[in-house]
């Protein structure tokens, strides 16, 4: 199947109107987040953002998960590394601006609106998923012996990075987030 080579200056709008559309969320929240709220930030006219993205739902999703992106840095096979290469990108989101607005805005406006309980999820799910795979993979090879499912482990692990970063509004330094991994990768049976 040939690929078809994007126009850089489509490129760059896509772009300008997936941040500025983040920023109008950090800002306002999802309810704030209009089309017409993007394109005065932007700069972009409305037509252009509706020759890109079918409806405004579409658009938000897009621009969270261009900022979101895939867990990177992960080292199959140490399971340390991985979990904290994981743990180190969900703290980001949450307390990094603008998505540390971003995601307590999907948080808390995602109770009252099911397309954003569905963005929430995927969002959620995501993280979670990411690491649930690095434990599975881990107990597959016996690092962790006494853990149970992993989407238990997943969840002990990311709750409270969660509860630190939105509930405490707390930061998230690496010697935290270290011995958070460490205390768990301890409680079950890591070597």
């Amino acid at each position: 199947m040939p690929t078809t080579d994007v126009d850089p200056r489509i490129e760059r709008t896509r772009r300008v109107v997936l941040d500025a559309a983040i920023e109008v969320i950090a800002e306002r929240g999802f309810a704030g987040a209009t089309i017409g709220a993007i394109a005065a930030r932007s700069g972009v006219a409305r037509s252009t953002i509706y020759r890109n993205w079918d409806d405004l739902g579409e658009l938000l999703l897009a621009a969270v998960r261009a900022r979101v992106g895939p867990v990177s840095g992960l080292v199959v096979g140490d399971v340390r590394r991985d979990l904290l290469a994981v743990c180190r990108h969900l703290a980001t989101l949450l307390t990094q601006e603008p998505m540390a607005s971003v995601a307590a805005a999907l948080a808390l406006e995602s109770r009252r609106d099911a397309s954003l309980d569905a963005l929430h999820r995927r969002f959620a799910d995501g993280r979670m998923r990411a690491l649930a795979e690095v434990i599975a993979a881990a107990k597959a090879r016996g690092d962790l012996p006494d853990a149970p499912e992993a989407e238990t482990v997943a969840a002990d692990l990311g709750a409270a990075i969660f509860f630190r970063a939105m509930v405490l509004r707390s930061p998230i330094d690496p010697a935290w987030l270290e011995a958070h991994v460490d205390a768990c990768l301890a409680r079950y049976g890591a070597a």
